[in-house]
């Protein structure tokens, strides 16, 4: 258990740390746009692929459980 909170605890603080370097040193320190215009489009790629497989992982669970989520494809179940 103490693993789980030492691991959320540093989850958390390494947000804030990337708040801090992106803020101080990518558009404050660097005056260069384009490195700050990377690291967002960069974040957000990830973002939407991490949102894309929990969206999948957490239908599956679901549907074992039988509730169905919404295709997002457009192909579900033919009945």
């Amino acid at each position: 258990m103490i693993a789980l909170i030492d691991f959320v605890s540093r989850l958390v603080g390494d947000v804030g740390r990337f708040v801090d370097i992106f803020l101080n040193d990518l558009i404050l320190g660097a005056g260069d746009p384009l490195s700050a215009l990377l690291v967002v489009v960069g974040q957000l790629l990830l973002v939407g692929g991490v949102a894309v497989f929990g969206y999948a992982a957490v239908g599956a669970l679901l549907n074992e459980i039988g509730v169905t989520l919404p295709s997002l494809g457009g192909r579900g179940h033919s009945e």
